[in-house]
């Protein structure tokens, strides 16, 4: 099989995976460790196989190879490992889409493959709640999401904003697209889930900051706020139900009471205060927060927010390294920016790839925020989107300069 073929086969695959864990699939069984087994030697054979020599992969290695080593400070080795592997599997997804999504075809089919997840996520629904799957969920009393949590809201807030590049492989079918993302806006937005509400909004603001053709982009979000509209009343009462239900999780004061606003000022008194330099720059127990942070005083609760959980695991050092890796990202899409901008004979094509990227790349560091590092679908996602338009500017950068040289000659 074709890395490219792999990628595509992938998402859908590992969506239904992670839907029937603790539903068809025993949590924590040999079944799940089989399974998450070969997903990591099949994502290390097609690295391996497709791998391409690249410097803008370096820090990326580094900050991985640096993780590896912390392990062995670990009290509970086999559960930072397990975290690892995790982390290891989307990340090496970058360079396997860099390598192997070298075409705008190649490109068309990845992104066909993720946006079936939207309609995967509405099944998904459909089923749990009709069958009284439960799981943890922000939306118990309208319907049950079974263990399509955090994956799956995330994942659906990067295919709502893949939407413009859905519709433009697809022009056919583009009412089709723009009604079930109205469909997997309102599901997002019941739920309630801050971090994915917000990042959708962020996103949004973004297409229309950064495009240029701002026209089209704000004629679809009417259209989509129309259709939002028009089908409210189906969904008010439900609406109204969960906002009753969610509200004083929204309130100043509940915010400060939750772990996850506390934990930060923990994880800097901890590590940035620390009076030991080597837990300054080293930090402790990578990927093994539970019971190891705040003197024990949360018990099993692990550090929530990726931020926290990469400083608090690998110090300062391994926070530089964690933003560092994605910053390269940036820094070689400025630099081949304009050259892949001057080959490209569609500019609308390029102008919404180019918001596409810089949409990724942001929404990612506010994901961060609420946490999920070692959460497999949403950051794989994202990552083989980046790694897909990277190539597809690098290739369309070094033709426009290999054009000037021929004509120079």
């Amino acid at each position: 099989m074709k890395s490219e073929v792999f990628l595509y086969r992938f998402f859908p695959f590992f969506f239904f995976y992670v839907a029937l864990i603790g539903t068809v699939i025993p949590r924590a069984s040999i079944f799940t460790q089989f399974i998450g087994g070969s997903v990591v030697l099949l994502i290390i054979y097609y690295y391996l196989k497709s791998y391409l020599s690249h410097n803008i992969f370096t820090a990326l290695y580094v900050f991985l190879f640096y993780l590896a080593i912390l392990l062995y400070f670990s009290s509970n080795l086999m559960y930072s490992f397990s975290n690892y592997l995790s982390t290891l599997i989307w990340t090496l997804i970058l360079p396997i889409s860099f390598a192997s999504i070298n075409s705008l075809n190649k490109l068309k089919k990845l992104v066909n493959s993720i946006s079936l997840l939207a309609l995967l996520y509405i099944l998904n629904i459909l089923i749990c709640t009709a069958l009284g799957i439960k799981g943890k969920s922000y939306s118990g009393e309208i319907f049950q999401t079974g263990n399509v949590f955090t994956e799956g809201l995330n994942s659906m807030t990067y295919i709502l904003l893949l939407t413009p590049l859905t519709i433009y492989f697809n022009p056919k079918y583009k009412r089709m697209i723009l009604l079930i993302a109205v469909t997997i806006f309102i599901l997002v937005l019941i739920q309630f889930k801050r971090i994915s509400i917000i990042s959708t909004g962020i996103g949004l603001i973004i297409m229309l900051l950064y495009s240029k053709n701002r026209g089209k982009v704000l004629y679809s979000l009417l259209i989509g706020a129309l259709l939002f509209l028009v089908s409210f009343p189906i969904f008010e009462e439900s609406f109204n139900k969960q906002k009753k239900a969610r509200e004083r999780r929204i309130t100043t004061q509940n915010i400060e009471e939750e772990g996850r606003y506390q934990e930060t000022f923990v994880v800097i008194d901890e590590i940035i205060f620390s009076s030991r330099l080597d837990r300054l720059l080293f930090g402790k127990e990578i990927f093994n927060s539970p019971g190891n942070y705040a003197n024990g005083k949360y018990g099993n609760r692990m550090i929530h927010s990726d931020y926290n959980a990469v400083l608090h695991g690998s110090g300062i050092l391994g926070m530089f390294l964690y933003l560092f890796w994605q910053i390269t990202l940036f820094l070689f899409y400025k630099k081949i920016k304009p050259f892949a901008k001057s080959y490209f004979l569609d500019k609308n094509l390029f102008d919404v790839l180019n918001v596409l990227f810089i949409n990724f790349l942001i929404i990612g560091f506010i994901m961060a925020i609420s946490g999920g590092i070692n959460a497999v679908l949403f950051n794989s996602i994202r990552v083989v989107i980046l790694g897909a338009l990277l190539r597809i500017f690098y290739d369309a950068a070094k033709n426009q300069l290999l054009n000037k040289k021929k004509k120079i000659a």
